[in-house]
């Protein structure tokens, strides 16, 4: 677990843009605390929050300490001792970044605990690394078998000699199937995969599985993604055709 008692401007990742970690991130908001600092977050309550945290549906969660410090530390603590959310990245904003409110947020546990006043740019690219470690970015490519081959460079799908760049989430929700073969993805952790907002209609996973489908389908592919009702979708390598997928490889 990340432990930073002060904030020490990280590096600009080059992927994803900073403003593109915001909508999956929850504000928890405290009678009469502070404005959210990012534009587009999700406001929720501390129950609401918490749920929300525990069904996958975001994956962090950024709250003011100062002012109401004790229902705060008491709710990052229930968020640690929730088996369903515990691994949920926690930042923590404080007056002072040093001083015992930040302590006692790193000990309630916070992962970054961060000045009150942090630039908006800032925050947003602390966001943005600490997803990199949540959902690292696709990289290389995924060998699909039978002449098939996903690429991460340029989102392409090639086969037979023919090429498809795939739209950014269409990729990575491909991209997440394929890695895992065999394996029932759920829906929530499609969502976070996708930085799918916690506050969008649960139909918008389902309408990003369908546009997939149809570009699946002129690649014979269609079959491999299997719908697993009540669990969520799972990749069948050995569906789409004859020949059949044996391995999924990743390559660095």
């Amino acid at each position: 677990m990340l432990r930073l008692s002060q904030l020490s401007p990280p590096a600009m990742p080059s992927a994803p843009e900073p403003s593109a970690s915001k909508h999956s991130v929850l504000y928890v908001g405290f009678d009469h605390g502070p404005a959210c600092p990012l534009e587009n977050a999700q406001t929720a309550c501390p129950d609401t929050a918490l749920r929300q945290l525990s069904e996958g549906c975001s994956w962090a969660a950024l709250l003011h300490c100062e002012g109401h410090a004790s229902p705060a530390l008491d709710w990052m603590m229930r968020v640690r001792h929730h088996p369903s959310s515990m691994r949920a990245v926690l930042l923590a904003l404080v007056d002072d970044a040093q001083g015992p409110v930040a302590l006692q947020a790193l000990r309630a546990g916070a992962d970054v605990v961060l000045p009150a006043a942090v630039p908006t740019p800032l925050l947003q690219a602390q966001l943005a690394n600490l997803r990199h470690r949540v959902a690292p970015p696709p990289g290389g490519s995924l060998n699909l078998g039978a002449g098939r081959t996903l690429l991460a460079a340029t989102r392409e799908l090639r086969h037979a000699g023919r090429s498809t760049r795939l739209q950014p989430q269409m990729f990575r929700l491909l991209w997440a199937l394929c890695e895992r073969p065999g394996h029932v993805l759920s829906s929530a952790s499609l969502r976070v995969a996708l930085d799918i907002p916690a506050r969008a209609d649960a139909q918008a996973l389902h309408t990003a599985v369908g546009k997939l489908r149809r570009v699946l389908r002129e690649h014979g592919l269609e079959p491999c993604l299997k719908t697993v009702h009540g669990s969520g979708y799972r990749w069948a390598a050995d569906a789409a055709d004859a020949s059949g997928f044996e391995t999924t490889t990743r390559f660095r």
